[in-house]
């Protein structure tokens, strides 16, 4: 008798344990959840769609609704009527599932018409157009036209259109276009167009967004891609590729690569391209291309081009090429030339460094030209009303020369810097010795 009282204690905690888990581990991710939400499935009922947004597995058979019951929608485009897929009818209180019948025709007309699949040149909707499989030229709806799968020359909307698979021509509307998969020639609005997987020649709106984006371009105010965009431009007002952008360039007033506007050196996206030119171009991650072009230009990680233009101010992680120049030009490490109001290499520069305020680098090889001249290290030039080095090995010339190891530690005009070792020393005699003054906590001489 005990033991029957103990498994009928213990079994229902099991199975609470056990369809807890379970409902925990079938959480989706957020990610998911927006795809599921994409409200472009016409044979959805309001039901299902609650179901697939809160990641549980949706109902065999929708709850039956009568059918003179107007086919309501959600703000996500799906439908809260009855499953469009499954005519679902009450019969003596049970409901009856029977499939849509097919709907061939040459033309096909009507005030808010429900096809199962039509074959044929066009349909036309006075209201609202709702088909499950679309073959043919064209559909019409002068509100809404909803298509489980649209294979066509063209779906055209005053309204909305909602396609789950389209192929074939263009969406077509004045305020907004959607399809999950979308091949052909592209998405045409006034206002939004949105799709998830797109291969397409354009994405023509005011507001362009793609999870993928495979074509020619977006062209847009607003233009996005949330994973990587493969084509050839983003022109438009703001331009932004979350993830990855492989192109031409990236035209606008604010251009950007990565999930930040203003990233972190450790973030690894990529702008493959020739150009980013705006206001504001920046990338979170590195840049392979020509030119990053604006008042304010920025590459978080590496910058691997030719030239790195800020007008106010350009900056880099690391910088290799020709010229990085504005008003503030600042990398952590640079090789090339530098020109701006100040020329700044957090680390380590090899090149010409430019500045008309001034030049700094904890390391230099090469040439520090500006009014005043600062490095810790510095194997080369200095040239300015105010030069500074704790270890030279080269010439300042200036009305102001400062070196701890130079001929003279204070000189006007020239001073001289050959180090105590020789040439005959190790060729990493320089760097030892520059690490250990580094290192050093007084003010003893290299």
């Amino acid at each position: 008798m005990r033991l029957n009282h103990l498994l009928a204690s213990c079994v229902p905690t099991a199975l609470l344990l056990l369809s807890a888990s379970r409902a925990q581990a079938a959480q989706p991710s957020q990610a998911d959840k927006d795809e599921a939400s994409f409200g472009t499935t016409p044979a959805r009922s309001k039901a299902q769609m609650q179901a697939a947004q809160a990641g549980a597995p949706s109902q065999a058979m929708p709850v039956a609704a009568p059918m003179d019951r107007a086919v309501e929608t959600t703000d996500t485009g799906s439908y809260e009527g009855p499953s469009y897929d499954s005519d679902v009818r009450r019969s003596s209180g049970a409901p009856i599932a029977t499939d849509p019948p097919g709907d061939w025709a040459v033309l096909h007309a009507g005030l808010r018409p429900k096809l199962g699949t039509f074959g044929g040149i066009a349909t036309l909707a006075l209201a609202h157009a709702r088909t499950e499989s679309f073959y043919g030229g064209f559909s019409l709806s002068a509100v809404r036209n909803d298509a489980g799968t649209h294979i066509g020359v063209a779906q055209i909307a005053l309204g909305r259109n909602l396609s789950d698979s389209f192929g074939g021509g263009v969406q077509l509307s004045i305020t907004e276009n959607r399809a999950r998969n979308f091949i052909g020639i592209g998405q045409l609005s006034l206002a939004y167009n949105r799709s998830l997987e797109m291969t397409a020649v354009t994405q023509l709106g005011a507001f362009n967004r793609a999870k993928e984006f495979n074509g020619v371009s977006q062209l847009g105010l607003y233009n996005r891609t949330d994973k990587n965009f493969m084509g050839a431009t983003q022109l438009g007002v703001f331009n932004h590729s979350r993830g990855d952008f492989s192109g031409i360039a990236q035209l606008g007033v604010m251009n950007a690569t990565g999930p930040q506007i203003f990233g972190d050196h450790g973030d690894k996206n990529r702008f493959a391209g020739i150009a980013q030119a705006g206001v504001v171009s920046t990338v979170n991650g590195n840049f392979y291309g020509v030119a990053q072009i604006g008042a304010a230009s920025y590459t978080s990680s590496d910058f691997r081009g030719l030239v790195q233009l800020g007008v106010l101010g350009a900056g880099a992680g690391s910088f290799h090429g020709i010229a990085q120049t504005g008003l503030v030009a600042m990398s952590k490490e640079s090789v090339g030339l530098q020109i701006g109001g100040g020329a700044i290499a957090l680390e380590e520069h090899t090149g010409i460094q430019i500045g008309a305020l001034g030049t700094y680098a904890k390391s230099i090889d090469g040439a520090q030209i500006g009014v005043a001249n600062l490095a810790d290290r510095v194997r080369g030039v200095q040239i300015g009303v105010f030069n500074h080095a704790k270890s030279l090995r080269g010439i300042q010339i200036g009305l102001a020369n400062h070196a701890d190891d130079g001929v003279l530690p204070w000189t006007a005009l020239l001073n001289f810097g050959f180090g105590d070792g020789g040439d005959d020393e190790s060729p990493n005699y320089d760097e030892q010795r520059y690490k250990a003054a580094r290192t050093s906590n007084g003010r003893d001489r290299l």
